[in-house]
Formats: C-alpha cells, sequence, structure tokens
C-alpha cells in the first residue's frame, strides 16, 4: 500500500469512528505552514472530490508576528489552491516572546492564544466545525505532558465539543503518524515552512517527550503504536481510586475563665 493510500485509509477510520464530517459541513482548517496542517488541508481537498457528502473548507492561518514569511508563502498557496481563506495577522507574539517572566517557553502562551483567534475567526465566519493538523504523536505527547507535568491522564481527542456544542473540533490525522506527514508533504511539495522560534527550541518540554518517545521507538519498534492504543483501552478497575480527604479545620474554643 502506498503512503497516500495508508494516511487516506487511516482518515478513513477517523472519520468513521468519531463521525467528523456531516453533510453541508463548511470546515475551518486552521494552517500554520507546518507539515501536519498543510498536508491536513491538501488531503481534506482531494478527499472531497470522492466524499460521501458534500462539505467545503476555509483554510486560514493565524499569524501572530513572530514568522511574517509564511503570510505571502501561504497566500499564494491558498489562493492557487482556489475557494475562500483567511490570514489573521496580530503582534501579540512578539510581545509574548519578548516578556522576562515566561516559564521556560512562550509556546504555551502562544498556541493558546493563537487558538482563541481561530475561535473569533470561526465565529465571525458562522463556522461550527474546525479541522486540526494534530497526528497520532500529538496526541501520544500531550498524554505524557499531562501525566509527567499536569497530574492528570488525558488527551487531545479526535473530536470534541466546546461550548455546549456551539465549537466541533475535529483531527481527522489522529490515527496518522508523524513521519507519513512528513513524507507527504514532500512528495506533493507543500510549501512546508516551520516556524522557528528561539524561545521553543531545546528547552520545550514536548520537544524532550519527543526525544524520548523516539529513541524508545528506536530500540523497541511498536511502543508509540502501544500508547495509543491504551488510552482506548483503560481498565479503570487497576487504577487507584480518587482519594477525598477531609479539610482539616481549626478548632475555636473559647477558654473558660475562672470565677
Amino acid at each position: 500500500m502506498g503512503l497516500t493510500e495508508q494516511i487516506r485509509r487511516k482518515m478513513g477510520e477517523a472519520f468513521r469512528d468519531y463521525r467528523m464530517i456531516d453533510e453541508g459541513d463548511r470546515i475551518l482548517v486552521a494552517v500554520s505552514g507546518g507539515k501536519d496542517s498543510l498536508s491536513l488541508f491538501h488531503l481534506l481537498r482531494q478527499n472531497a472530490v470522492h466524499a460521501p457528502v458534500h462539505y467545503s473548507l476555509i483554510p486560514v492561518h493565524i499569524d501572530l508576528g513572530t514568522c511574517r514569511s509564511k503570510v505571502e508563502l501561504l497566500t499564494d498557496h491558498f489562493r492557487e489552491s482556489g475557494g475562500d481563506f483567511r490570514i489573521v495577522e496580530s503582534e501579540v507574539g512578539r510581545n509574548i516572546c519578548g516578556a522576562e517572566d515566561l516559564p521556560e517557553s512562550c509556546c504555551f502562551h502562544c498556541s493558546r492564544i493563537r487558538r482563541k483567534l481561530i475561535f473569533k475567526t470561526a465565529r465571525d465566519l458562522g463556522i461550527r466545525k474546525i479541522a486540526f493538523g494534530h497526528h497520532r504523536d500529538d496526541l501520544i505527547e500531550t498524554c505524557l505532558l499531562n501525566m509527567f507535568f499536569a497530574g492528570n491522564i488525558s488527551t487531545m481527542l479526535p473530536r470534541q465539543e466546546l461550548f455546549d456544542g456551539e465549537v466541533v473540533l475535529i483531527r481527522p490525522l489522529a490515527y496518522c503518524r508523524e513521519e507519513w506527514l512528513r513524507d507527504y508533504a514532500r512528495l506533493h511539495a507543500l510549501p512546508v515552512r516551520e516556524e522557528i522560534c528561539e524561545e521553543g527550541g531545546a528547552r520545550s518540554r514536548r520537544r524532550r517527550i519527543k526525544k524520548i518517545l523516539s529513541e524508545l521507538e528506536s530500540e523497541t519498534p511498536g511502543v508509540k503504536g502501544n500508547l495509543l492504543h491504551s488510552l482506548m483501552n483503560v481498565h479503570e478497575d487497576y487504577l487507584p481510586k480518587p482519594v477525598r480527604r477531609k479539610r482539616k479545620t481549626v478548632r475555636n474554643e473559647r477558654s473558660k475563665g475562672v470565677g
């Protein structure tokens, strides 16, 4: 099976498992300019030709002022692809990365602001469904990050409803390996321009997790697949239950006076 067919098969499984796309959907595709989101947009556009349901795509790029070179590149790509698109520009990212009190890196803060602007753009356009290019490795890394640094077991969902269903997030690449998307972007000569951010370099927690997983996978092929499967195969009876401890209260006792 060829690379493209392999990716499409995994996307099809995700579509069926989570009912990601319905008839008449208008889908905002968040395109950062990296290999994952550009591959997602290209795959969804190709899939629309033969899909059993009709849907339309509006790619949106959020530029926070930290990598201006992407704007012209993506604008040309979107125009060549045809259809509507949006470029949303902001100087917020430049201000964040210049702050002195950020923990380790500004990646989390930039990501949160970019997400807010995506939601606002979708609302302004009257769009309910938003597609992100997160893949299998992203889901695994997020779970480990939350376990190591947040003290909980959770990850990004392939399909997630927010604000009482007002917004629906879909991740069609949830079953796809990161290396597949890297090869796919090269195969189709997509204009990939990964953002180079000094603040989010080697110190990034996600990069550290990615390196650990890569080493484990090279030693024992299949480790990443097992981790993803484990998220869907939870044996709750063999997990410790949450313990509720009574809050300690200070009892104020009035001393008795001597008569």
